[in-house]
């Protein structure tokens, strides 16, 4: 981790600090892409993965959010869950959501269950069938092993006080969110 900054000449300008965090992203993207390359896929999902840079709406020139854009499968992918697989207390069983069945759905809908949690509510088809998804961690494992690099980066912009926040935030840019567990 970076060491306290004395005073705060020594900070980066944002042109630095701005390029700094595109170098960071694409080290992601790289390791990310890596991991992707190695399945049998048709890599549609490895060519769509984009980051993203939010600017400040008060004129900053610097960037106050990063994230990364790509195929909403990416997320399933991730889990191992789709194509009539769900994922129950992180285990992936054959199953659907009950919007799917138009019978359940009205029948939920008269007791007075909304949308959203009809969408949430999840059928088991069969317990004892045998599981040919497994899930691949391809995009949270490389924003992990490098979050103390994003947190030096703004350290040296924002100062001392942006590691312990950009520590304390990076659920926001992974799939697996862990808000409340340590």
């Amino acid at each position: 981790m970076s060491e306290i900054l004395a005073d705060e000449k020594q900070l980066k300008d944002y042109q630095a600090f701005n390029k700094g965090v595109r170098v960071w992203s694409a080290k992601v993207r790289r390791e990310s892409i890596k991991i992707l390359h190695n399945t049998h896929g048709s890599g549609r999902l490895k060519h769509n993965l984009e980051a993203h840079y939010l600017q400040d709406y008060n004129g900053s020139k610097a960037y106050v959010g990063l994230g990364f854009k790509f195929l909403k499968y990416g997320a399933y992918r991730e889990y191992g869950a789709g194509r009539g697989y769900i994922v129950k207390d992180g285990k992936i069983m054959k199953g659907y959501s009950e919007w799917r069945d138009k019978e359940t759905r009205l029948k939920r809908k008269r007791q007075g269950w909304s949308d959203y949690r009809i969408r949430r509510s999840r059928v088991f088809d069969e317990y004892d069938v045998d599981i040919k998804r497994s899930a691949l961690p391809w995009l949270d494992p490389p924003i992990t092993k490098s979050i103390n690099d994003l947190a030096d980066i703004s350290g040296e912009f924002y100062g001392d006080a942006a590691l312990k926040k950009v520590l304390e935030k990076f659920d926001v840019i992974t799939i697996e969110k862990r808000y409340g567990k340590k």
